[in-house]
């Protein structure tokens, strides 16, 4: 009989310490952090609200990316099926690659004779759903060697200044044919531009368009109106390569130094 009374006593004695050990060393802790934990409910809860509040924002103006892609993709079908053409969406930027040979003649600034793509281009950039965007129109190509002889020889060309010649005749055309000048910025880049996944590389044409900061997008009024807005200094281009500048009546150009990520 003491035997079992002795065994007993030393199990409920095993199972007090193990109950102290676990109150002790496991509980309070637990207690402690869960404690700390609903101290700090209120700010976390604070910051998901604000996290979904941006969300929100982000989305609603993100909007127009989706829309735009679509408006492009559909205007250049027969240029994208063939491999010659791409749109693709950055950030709040939506870009439109087109290989030079669709535009321009080799080695030149002139437009290449019958383009149906840069009619299309003219076409697509005057729609009403590119107000209040910013539109920066770049070129990346290659060096020229000169060639021909005598008086019909022509001097080589280095790639920033045909890029330059070409976007700066475009942003022209443009204009021309019914594109709102307030928002067109030429560009030049690089020979070599970084690869970030587009499946056109470096001799391309560049329409990136993204949408005008707050402070400087004319109000509603304005763009009922159809008033111009007081010119203000362009943001840089989300892509690597020259800053733009933005008088309206001439197309200035600035070329870059190449960069790398």
């Amino acid at each position: 009989m003491k035997i079992v009374t002795y065994l007993l006593a030393a199990l409920l004695c095993a199972a007090l310490g193990a109950a102290a050990i676990f109150y002790f060393f496991t509980f309070q802790p637990m207690a402690a952090d869960y404690a700390r934990m609903r101290a700090g409910m209120p700010e976390l809860d604070k910051a998901k609200a604000e996290l979904k509040k941006r969300k929100d924002k982000e989305k609603q103006e993100g909007s127009w990316i989706a829309p735009l892609v679509d408006l492009f993709s559909n205007g250049l079908n027969d240029e994208i099926k063939a491999g010659k053409a791409e749109v693709i969406s950055s950030g709040n930027t939506v870009i439109v690659n087109i290989a030079e040979d669709m535009l321009y003649t080799p080695g030149s600034k002139t437009f290449a004779k019958d383009t149906q793509t840069l009619l299309k281009l003219a076409s697509l950039l005057k729609r009403e759903e590119l107000r209040g965007k910013d539109i920066f129109v770049g070129n990346a190509t290659e060096a020229v060697a000169a060639h021909g002889k005598g008086k019909k020889r022509v001097p080589p060309k280095d790639a920033l200044t045909l890029a330059s010649e070409r976007s700066e005749e475009l942003v022209k055309y443009l204009e021309r044919y019914g594109a709102n000048q307030e928002p067109l910025a030429a560009l030049a880049y690089s020979t070599k531009l970084p690869d970030r996944g587009s499946k056109i590389k470096n001799k391309k044409t560049m329409i990136m368009v993204s949408p005008v900061p707050a402070a400087n997008a004319p109000d509603a009024a304005a763009v009922k109106s159809e008033a111009a807005p007081a010119p203000q200094a362009k943001p840089a281009p989300p892509a690597q390569g020259a800053v733009p500048k933005t008088a309206p009546k001439s197309i200035p150009i600035k070329p870059a130094q190449p960069q790398t990520n």
